[in-house]
């Protein structure tokens, strides 16, 4: 018996419109949250509301550097992709201690006040709150990381870059003496202790990471798993600190997106259907 095919078969103006058609148009407007008497800029990346009508899942983005530098072009280039993808992507600026006389904790809860600021603000961008992710790199994953514990307000899910992961057994690291272990009674995510109610998270890390060893990153995976969390770690071979960044590795930013939009596709059905 033979099967015949019910598709439609496609002319071929219908195959070069398709194969011709470019990203769809994005907009990015700047936005401001304030942190005592500081006003900070989130730029918010918008898809294509007549290819992605209605409201739309989301993603924020903090940028790393040490709690000392940086700025939240840094991610740029991913939120562009992402808002081309059809998600809402943010990227948010906090006080770093290079402008701003500053500790660690003090950024860490600008990234909870950026988390509450997106969560009112959610529906004049067409934002779904209860499907938006948190991401950041380094400094900024730890920030995304301690979002939700701060604010009482899990986000679906985390997505973290080569994320600051304190461990215990390596008190003198650089990343020990640039931030305590607890914001307001808070601990910060290190390998002896995961926070509570993490949701879905992917961790994108350099097995050769000078700054935050792959070995600490594993152990804390390796935690949150036996504490029943969804998490999944993907280390990347010869890849040192910063790896994922645009103008680093063009290389390790594509593959790095790639788990980024599939991770994403997968949290924000799930969230979507419950």
């Amino acid at each position: 018996m033979q099967c015949k095919s019910t598709r439609k078969p496609q002319t071929q103006e219908e195959i070069v419109a398709r194969q011709a058609a470019r990203d769809p148009a994005i907009t990015c407007e700047t936005v401001w949250y304030q942190c005592g008497d500081v006003p900070l800029a989130i730029d918010v990346y918008r898809p294509n509301a007549e290819k992605y009508p209605g409201m739309r899942p989301g993603i924020l983005f903090f940028f790393g550097g040490g709690f000392h530098v940086g700025t939240r072009l840094a991610f740029r280039e991913q939120a562009e992709i992402c808002a081309k993808q059809g998600y809402v992507a943010l990227s948010a600026d906090y006080r770093i201690s290079s402008l701003y006389q500053v500790t660690s904790a003090d950024s860490i809860r600008d990234g909870a006040a950026a988390w509450n600021f997106v969560q009112a603000n959610a529906a004049r961008w067409l934002l779904d709150i209860n499907r938006t992710v948190l991401a950041g790199g380094s400094a900024g994953g730890t920030i995304a990381a301690m979002c939700g514990p701060l604010t009482g307000v899990q986000p679906a899910g985390l997505v973290l870059f080569n994320p600051g992961i304190l461990d215990k057994n390596d008190p003198d690291s650089l990343l020990s003496r640039l931030t305590d272990w607890t914001v307001d009674g808070v601990p910060l995510p290190n390998a002896g202790n995961v926070p509570l109610g993490m949701p879905p998270t992917l961790i994108l890390h350099g097995e050769e990471d000078e700054l935050v060893p792959f070995e600490t990153v594993r152990r804390f995976a390796a935690r949150a798993a036996a504490q029943g969390c969804r998490v999944k770690l993907i280390g990347y071979p010869h890849a040192g600190h910063g790896f994922f960044n645009f103008n680093r590795s063009r290389a390790h930013f594509l593959l790095t997106m790639g788990e980024t939009l599939l991770f994403l596709n997968e949290v924000t059905n799930s969230a979507s259907a419950q």
